[in-house]
């Protein structure tokens, strides 16, 4: 039930959360903030094959997928369909990803998500659920050394954010 949301009010929040999930992906510090747009008991159900990981992902197990500091994922809504009554909204959208050391960018991959929402205790929309769609990659598209960068800047960066916890620092 939407408690009273109005498919305008849907879509801007679904507009806020692609602007955040877009300037906020990349550093764990700034991932973290991220967390705020979800329940606390969120799954992440992925159905394209093969299998990055094993379904559902929780919310912190999702938010790690968005650690990734040398990599720009560009999320591009191309539009949304929103169900009032379920509290559903299926949205459409482009993948870019660009290495931001070298520039590299991989052909843009199209994706779809259904994004399963419920009213938090104060009205606030978060995301219950998403099932999730993504196009396959072609051989030619050579995304394993995207992948590669990916899992390198990801312990990386997981291992620097280590460390300055030990020391105190953050």
């Amino acid at each position: 039930m939407t408690m009273g949301h109005t498919r305008e009010q849907i879509a801007a929040w679904l507009d806020a959360y692609f602007e955040a999930a877009n300037d906020l992906q990349g550093p764990i510090e700034s991932v973290a903030e991220l967390r705020k747009y979800f329940a606390d008991d969120f799954q992440f159900w992925m159905f394209t094959p093969p299998p990055f990981f094993t379904p559902p992902l929780s919310r912190d197990e999702l938010l790690m997928t968005f650690v990734h500091p040398g990599i720009h994922e560009r999320l591009t809504p191309k539009y949304y369909v929103i169900d009032l009554e379920t509290f559903v909204a299926v949205v459409q959208f482009e993948l870019c990803f660009t290495h931001k050391a070298s520039g590299r960018s991989w052909r843009p991959l199209q994706a779809s998500a259904h994004y399963h929402l419920h009213a938090g205790d104060g009205g606030e929309i978060k995301i219950a659920r998403i099932n999730y769609w993504t196009e396959s990659h072609r051989p030619e598209d050579d995304y394993e050394p995207l992948f590669d960068l990916w899992t390198k800047d990801k312990e990386d960066a997981l291992a620097a954010f280590g460390t300055k916890r030990l020391r105190g620092e953050v």
